[in-house]
């Protein structure tokens, strides 16, 4: 057949030829010919380019910008899809999954969702909505009965809308607070109080609904007709396969500030609000669903975007709705959704208004911090009042610079580098500060010295005194810890009660 193919296909050119077509031509239709055989073996190239913000961007220039910004971050892998028109327009995962074992990510390596596990049950939620068996606002007490929640009646006035917009008033873990009781902190619909003991409680309602497993409704109404092949929503051991003994076997392990792998959680449980490892490719297609206007009805489009409560004192830090938080204006709605694992970090933002939005999965406690810059270079949405630099600072930082100089000289070249700024001129309130807390246990007296040193620059920053003296309460020294945790007070320090610690130091003291 080859030979016959070949003899037919001279035959063909030398009638072309006969025909005066010029050679050019031929040389085209045999280019065109060449790439056609090469798409059908699966070896045609990749885009050059992909489009987002009706921009072109080179990958080849994003991929350089992506794995320039990981080694200065110190992010060992990311995983990122961006959606375009709702199509997933560009996906790669990067760097190592493993920095110990010096592992390359592939396509298929899969990352932590963390809390954007929740988003699965969000759309089933609003699904059993559009079906008539679910009511939002009816308490769900009247669906299924909660122990661990009975000890406080207010509990019977929780709806599904509270659970999904964060103000049912159950605090977030258990285990947060009193380990042997979960607490109610707030009166349920009054204020924002993010929980994924809400979410747990909220998914056996709907096995009760539904008279099926969390994992089973899930897969059914998700995993398999949206064919998310690489979304995981437990680990599973393997029997019956004597090379990988359980799924998924290509994960990324989760690494701390100081690239230092953190043990990796297994659950082979499912857990919905924080246990699903997947792919930004395969959760892109996900999130395209809820608003591709093929899945969910318009009715139930328009009710998760409504605002359920305030996130903070004024409309400009956001709301929650149904689900997402979101920013309005009257040019765009952008809904995102974070996720922190030990290890992990994760980001989702999406535009309702432009179909377009971009997710990523890290393997770093570092992750959140390249979010502004990844925005900046695809959708470029309006989001900055969503970027709390109060204390921390995304990528570029000084901060950042400072953590690299440490992993190459340390404590040495990090005081030296800041009395370099220092004369500068270049050393803002956060940044010593920052760094104080990253280091507060690893170069313990590195970070007293740099508090100090924030101290005498910025004498009326509370942020300093308070953390100075957390070093000092951990270090059982009383008198100082007291002194700072006093000070901190009186400049209105809010990172956290500070009023409980001076009561601790007093006791101790005397």
């Amino acid at each position: 057949k080859k030979k016959n193919n070949i003899h037919e296909t001279k035959n063909i050119l030398s009638c072309f030829i006969t025909n005066n077509l010029t050679s050019k031509l031929i040389s085209r239709l045999v280019l065109k010919l060449a790439l056609i055989s090469l798409t059908a073996l699966g070896y045609a190239q990749a885009p050059a380019y992909f489009t987002s913000n009706n921009k072109n961007i080179n990958v080849e220039d994003f991929n350089n910008k992506i794995n320039y910004m990981l080694d200065q971050v110190s992010v060992p892998a990311l995983s990122m899809a961006i959606i375009e028109n709702n199509e997933v327009v560009f996906f790669n995962n990067y760097g190592k999954k493993s920095l110990k074992n010096n592992t390359a990510t592939d396509s298929k390596t899969v990352f932590e969702a963390a809390s954007l596990t929740k988003m699965y049950l969000v759309f089933v939620v609003h699904k059993l909505v559009e079906k008539k068996l679910l009511d939002l606002d009816k308490p769900i007490y009247q669906y299924l009965e909660y122990e661990p929640l009975s000890h406080d009646n207010r509990y019977k006035l929780i709806t599904s809308r509270m659970i999904l917009s964060h103000c049912s008033g159950i605090e977030n873990w258990r285990w947060n607070n009193k380990d042997d009781l979960l607490e109610i902190l707030s009166n349920p619909g009054e204020r924002f109080v993010y929980s994924g003991e809400g979410f747990q409680y909220l998914a056996k309602v709907v096995e009760v609904i539904l008279n099926e497993s969390y994992e089973s409704y899930v897969t059914r109404m998700i995993v398999k007709p949206f064919e998310l092949n690489d979304t995981y929503l437990k680990f599973k051991k393997l029997r019956l396969n004597p090379f990988v003994k359980e799924s998924p076997s290509n994960y990324a392990v989760g690494h701390n500030i100081f690239g230092e792998e953190v043990k990796k959680w297994k659950n082979h449980i499912t857990v919905p609000a924080s246990g699903t490892h997947t792919t930004g490719k395969d959760y892109a297609k996900f999130m395209i669903s809820f608003f591709d206007e093929k899945n969910l009805s318009k009715e139930r489009r328009n009710d998760i975007i409504k605002p359920v409560i305030r996130l903070g004192e004024d409309d400009a830090s956001g709301f929650m709705g149904s689900g997402f938080f979101m920013l309005q204006n009257k040019k765009d709605t952008i809904i995102s959704f974070s996720g922190n694992n030990d290890g992990f970090r994760a980001e989702l933002f999406y535009s309702v208004t432009h179909k377009r939005g971009f997710v990523f999965f890290t393997n770093s406690d570092q992750g959140k911090l390249i979010t502004k810059e990844l925005n900046k270079i695809t959708t470029n949405f309006d989001i900055d009042v969503l970027f709390d630099e109060a204390f921390f600072k995304y990528y570029p930082s000084n901060a950042i610079t400072l953590q690299n100089v440490y992993r190459e000289e340390k404590v040495k070249g990090v005081l030296e580098k800041v009395e370099q700024l220092k004369k500068e001129g270049k050393l803002d309130e956060s940044t010593l500060n920052e760094l104080g807390e990253i280091f507060k246990e690893k170069e313990t007296d590195m970070s007293i010295q740099l508090l100090k040193e924030n101290i005498a620059l910025y004498p009326e920053s509370p942020n300093a005194y308070g953390l100075l003296g957390s070093i000092y309460m951990n270090m059982k020294k009383y008198k100082l810890a007291h002194t700072s945790f006093l000070k901190a007070k009186e400049l209105d320090f809010n990172l956290w009660n500070v009023q409980e610690d001076i009561e601790i130091c007093q006791e101790k003291i005397e």
